[in-house]
């Protein structure tokens, strides 16, 4: 993708063409869209900024984790967001939190019984 936009700089105070840098997920909540915001560097002076954005698809690791499934899991296992170890938490080209800079993390992915809905649902890296 290449994308140049002339767009006003917060430092410069005057339009200047921008250069593409990043596309960064955005934060969300559980349930809402995901989307990618996309960062852009003046020609000029350098400064970063955010301008527009794009959508994102969810891992498939996500699309199981219904809201049921989700607040077991919580419950239950103890899933919770913590840095990524891959990346500690930098989120630069990381595949395991998928740039976002956090993974989940269980206390205990032992099912809890027959009906529990994350057995069999192995690490992001294992699909």
């Amino acid at each position: 993708m290449n994308i140049n936009p002339v767009l006003m700089c917060g430092k410069c105070q005057a339009f200047t063409l921008h250069i593409f840098v990043d596309r960064r997920p955005a934060p969300h909540c559980p349930g809402e869209l995901l989307y990618n915001e996309l960062t852009f560097a003046c020609d000029r002076c350098g400064t970063i900024r955010v301008w527009g954005n794009e959508e994102r698809e969810e891992t498939a690791y996500g699309r199981w984790l219904n809201k049921e499934a989700f607040a077991h899991a919580v419950d239950k296992h103890g899933m919770r967001k913590v840095r990524c170890p891959s990346c500690h938490g930098s989120g630069n080209d990381c595949l395991e939190c998928g740039g976002e800079g956090k993974s989940w993390a269980f206390t205990s992915r032992e099912p809890c019984g027959p009906d529990c809905p994350i057995d069999g649902v192995g690490r992001p890296e294992d699909e």
